[in-house]
């Protein structure tokens, strides 16, 4: 585990008499946890020495570490242990009395395996425990044997090509999926849950290394999509992975990181629904519409990071400018070619939703230069520029500078969202379709019903009448039966 050259006696100084002079002059007999830092700095010295005996070295001394990190837990005392540590999610991890016996059986093997002398080790070791500087340090020393290359395919990866790393930039197996992108990976296993904790690896992750990986973990599988030779099992895993760096991520909301997280994410697909990364831009918790590529909803699966999710730009529900902004996309992808049916059936949702979310009709007229409708060949066009003929009766129904609305579109569609006809554009003036306050039907029924025989009626009238400053009330009783929708004008 030591260095020849560096920790021992060269050849000359190692017959026993000389031996025993240097031990009087203080030379160690004994493995003490400051042989331990020498024996960091042992792996490291080789690995600069470009000796391939360095990563034998560091799994050599990790597995001892493993063993005295194991007996120290029970020295100091669970309790005590528990209290140190920093993230929910390694709570769960939490080390029990049967746990420490498998661990230790696995500490012991990992000696055995590399010839150590398990008894002689622990027992220099067994009573006292090491202070924060021994750990401070051996955390800075480059010993622990890393993966150069990714252990799964398609995961983002820093490209040091070092195999030999310190504790500080480093992180177990166990936390591949939420920082290959800027940690090394140990290329061995640590069961000692104390050691893990003091060399820092269940520290909580910064927001720079998690968001780091979302991002790369987003690009990676754009990538992979490209090109289809993916193991089968990384979107089983990528499923699986991703609600705990979520989970991570969650921590921060609510503090002043969180806003250089959305700075971070923005302009990435980031929200993974299952078998794609998309936009928060395009997710909505609650939709009446959805078609892939263009909106979404959030699954279930991630509802339990509503927080999150609000945060960063994720929606409640989508607005009327968020369906614009959609169907402007859709425009831009299609290239002015004409919708397919699955693309108008889309745009028929969106365009039932715009009309349901915007009750305000002077705000929708003022949007219709933005609002694209399909016309009667299915080519998305300004709103503005459409017509749909209400007046089947006439030879020419055609309107100049005009073209005619999609047949799939009701007219009481067309109406909602403020495309005119060609019955207000051709045969009433621009002044009369101009929406009159004119009472329906059946209210009027109604009210004449509330009256009665009510004399008060014509005072009511009057009063009518004088508040529209009229000079002359004239009441005409036709008792003839007339249709109750103009023909020449629409809103009558």
């Amino acid at each position: 585990m030591l260095h020849r050259e560096a920790f021992f006696p060269s050849a000359k100084f190692s017959d026993p008499e000389t031996l025993e002079t240097l031990v009087k002059l203080g030379l160690r007999q004994t493995l003490s946890f400051t042989g331990l830092l020498d024996c960091a700095r042992s792996v490291s010295m080789l690995y600069d020495s470009r000796n391939s005996e360095a990563i034998i070295y560091g799994r050599r001394l990790l597995g001892c570490l493993d063993v005295v990190a194991l007996k120290l837990s029970s020295v100091v005392g669970e309790d005590n242990f528990n209290e140190s540590r920093t993230t929910k999610q390694y709570q769960d991890a939490s080390v029990v009395n049967d746990e420490d016996d498998k661990n230790s059986a696995h500490g012991s093997e990992s000696c055995f395996k590399y010839g150590l002398d398990i008894n002689s080790l622990v027992g220099s070791f067994i009573n006292v425990e090491p202070g924060e500087d021994f750990w401070s340090e051996l955390k800075t020393i480059s010993w622990c044997p890393v993966y150069a290359d990714p252990p799964v395919q398609g995961l983002p990866w820093q490209e040091t090509g070092y195999e030999i790393a310190a504790p500080v930039i480093t992180r177990p197996k166990s936390q591949l999926w939420m920082v290959s992108s800027k940690m090394n990976i140990l290329d061995s296993e640590c069961y000692s849950t104390y050691l893990q904790c003091k060399l820092g690896w269940m520290d909580r992750l910064d927001i720079d290394i998690l968001s780091t990986q979302l991002i790369g973990l987003s690009k990676s599988y754009a990538q992979l999509k490209l090109h289809p030779v993916v193991e089968p099992d990384f979107d089983a895993a990528l499923q699986k992975q991703i609600p705990s760096l979520y989970s991570q991520l969650e921590e921060y909301v609510g503090t002043d990181d969180i806003f250089v997280l959305k700075s971070a994410l923005n302009g990435v697909n980031w929200v993974w629904i299952g078998d794609d990364f998309v936009s928060p831009n395009a997710l909505a918790f609650d939709s009446p519409v959805k078609f892939s590529p263009y909106l979404y909803v959030v699954p279930s699966e991630l509802s339990e990071f509503r927080d999150l999710l609000l945060a960063l730009g994720v929606r409640l529900s989508f607005d009327v400018f968020d369906y614009f902004h959609v169907l402007q996309r859709l425009q831009n992808d299609v290239k002015g070619s004409p919708l397919s049916t699955d693309q108008l059936s889309f745009v028929l949702c969106v365009l039932e939703a715009v009309a349901d979310c915007d009750s305000d009709r002077l705000m929708l007229e003022a949007s219709n230069k933005q609002l694209l409708v399909p016309d009667s060949f299915g080519v998305l066009t300004c709103a503005g520029d459409l017509v749909y003929n209400d007046a089947p009766w006439m030879e020419n129904n055609t309107v100049v500078g005009k073209r005619d609305m999609h047949s799939s579109i009701s007219h009481d569609l067309a109406n909602r969202l403020g495309i005119q006809s060609i019955r207000c554009l051709s045969l009433v003036s621009e002044e009369m379709t101009k929406d009159l306050p004119c009472m329906e039907y059946a209210r009027i029924c109604e009210l004449l019903e509330m009256y009665g025989n009510n004399d008060f009626l014509l005072f009511d009238l009057l009063e009518l009448a004088d508040c529209c400053k009229a000079k002359k009330l004239h009441l005409i009783l036709d008792k003839r039966e007339h249709p109750r929708q103009s023909l020449l004008q629409h809103n009558l």
